[in-house]
């Protein structure tokens, strides 16, 4: 990402056409007229989706002052000329190449404030990584007041519910309509814990109010994450997350702990996948999940035993192999050691599939296959005496009856599943194989 500063910069004008947006008839990055310029260029979006057309607009304006920052001397906002603008500006900074539903977007970064993270050298010194946390489904629950299951509701939640902090359970009103929150057991003391070990980050989709009222609950006085909170204001783009717009991170020291493997496509090396947090009814709706929620059955993850110190665990691990590895004062990747921690988890054992339903033909090529190659297991499309897993789905097949002549375990594709969530090999008594399973 390039610096433009007030006025730009004769230097970036070689970059177009294309031009990615005007304001106020301006090309945004090297500053052509419109009606001078070559090649098309889309409408420009300027945070949180607030369209500008050329000439501005009124709810755009009325926004300024204070002007978040001048292109070719025009503010990007509300387009007032900047020797006519009443207050300050801020250097505004310009990157190409970001998308919002398919548009050319100024990144929100531009006008917002985010905490640049501490230099490696100095993390380093102090034993430190950095770790990026996702907020919902990872840390805590919310949902809706008006959106709790008839379940719920005879279990005593209602619209009226004020939260019970002794239980984790705060009423937020960030968004006009009130939400629910839900911290998922073990939070805070896992954020005391690994903040001994990581200079944490927030990183959410959700909206800047949101986010900041839901870290308030996680760290009332500020002493885990400070200011270093990403939401999808700051946030390139609305659908994806991205080290790019955490200012100062170096990508072979960052651990990432999210529930959506599918939000972070730059950086899949660097996450650990979480097991989603699903306390209300409405976010096992909101994900397909044919099951009751935790608030349903009156119930919750354990403290000792549960997602987060599991994974408590696994950081432990990775910090230490990290700093372990040092050789001659140069450190390792922590991608690599992430690898070699999850590698551990299924060491020793041969699996081979039975057909599952949606493998079809092509065993090798499916998500389970991938998955226990990652956590250290030697997989098999047939069987032999080397197998001591059969993975299958319907306890009839060819290899389902194999593994019971030969005394080998037959499991379901979720003991790999749990096995992954929890970090080591799980008991394979409790993952049976049986007619739809």
């Amino acid at each position: 990402m390039s610096e433009m500063k007030q006025g730009g910069d004769g230097n970036t004008a070689p970059r177009c056409p294309p031009h990615p947006g005007f304001v106020r008839g301006l090309c945004f990055l090297c500053g052509v007229k419109e009606e001078d310029a070559e090649g098309g260029a889309p409408e420009l979006a300027i945070e949180e989706n607030e369209m500008v057309e050329q000439g501005g607009s009124e709810a755009a304006a009325a926004r300024c002052p204070p002007h978040p920052g001048f292109v070719r001397g025009v503010c990007s906002v509300c387009g007032a000329k900047e020797e006519d603008a009443g207050g300050s500006a801020s250097r505004l900074a310009v990157g190409v190449g970001y998308t919002q539903r398919g548009r050319q977007v100024l990144p929100a970064s531009a006008t917002t404030s985010i905490p640049r993270a501490t230099n490696l050298a100095t993390l380093l010194r102090t034993r430190k990584l950095t770790l990026i946390l996702d907020l919902d489904h990872t840390l805590l629950n919310s949902t809706g007041i008006n959106d709790f299951s008839p379940m719920e509701e005879r279990n005593g939640f209602t619209s009226n519910t004020m939260g019970d902090p002794g239980m984790g359970l705060f009423r937020l009103d960030t968004y006009g309509v009130p939400v629910l929150t839900k911290l998922r057991p073990f939070a805070r003391g896992f954020l005391e814990q690994a903040s001994a070990m990581f200079e944490m980050h927030v990183y959410t989709l959700a909206g800047r109010d949101y986010a900041r009222a839901a870290v308030q609950l996680l760290d009332p006085d500020g002493v885990y994450f400070g200011a270093r909170i990403v939401s999808s204001a700051e946030s390139s783009r609305w659908d994806m997350k991205s080290l790019d717009v955490v200012p100062g991170t170096e990508v072979v020291a960052v651990v990432i702990l999210d529930d959506s493997d599918a939000v972070w496509p730059g950086h899949q090396d660097n996450r650990i996948l979480m097991d989603r947090y699903h306390y209300f009814a409405s976010t096992c709706r909101k994900f397909g999940y044919n099951m009751n929620s935790m608030a349903e059955l009156s119930r919750d993850e354990r403290e000792h035993d549960g997602s987060l110190a599991v994974v408590l665990e696994v950081l432990k691990r990775v910090h230490e192999g990290f700093f372990d590895s040092v050789l001659d004062g140069h450190f390792s990747d922590v991608r690599e050691v992430i690898r070699e921690v999850r590698r551990q988890v299924l060491l020793g054992c041969t699996v081979a599939f039975s057909r599952l339903n949606y493998l079809q033909d092509f065993a090798m090529d499916s998500p389970v296959w991938t998955l226990a190659e990652k956590l250290g297991a030697v997989c098999r499309v047939d069987v032999d005496e080397t197998v001591t897993h059969v993975v299958a789905e319907d306890p009839v097949t060819r290899k389902a009856q194999w593994a019971r002549d030969h005394n080998k375990f037959l499991v379901s594709p979720e003991w790999i599943k749990a096995a992954s969530f929890r970090w080591r090999r799980q008991d394979e008594q409790a993952f049976p194989v049986t007619r739809g399973s």
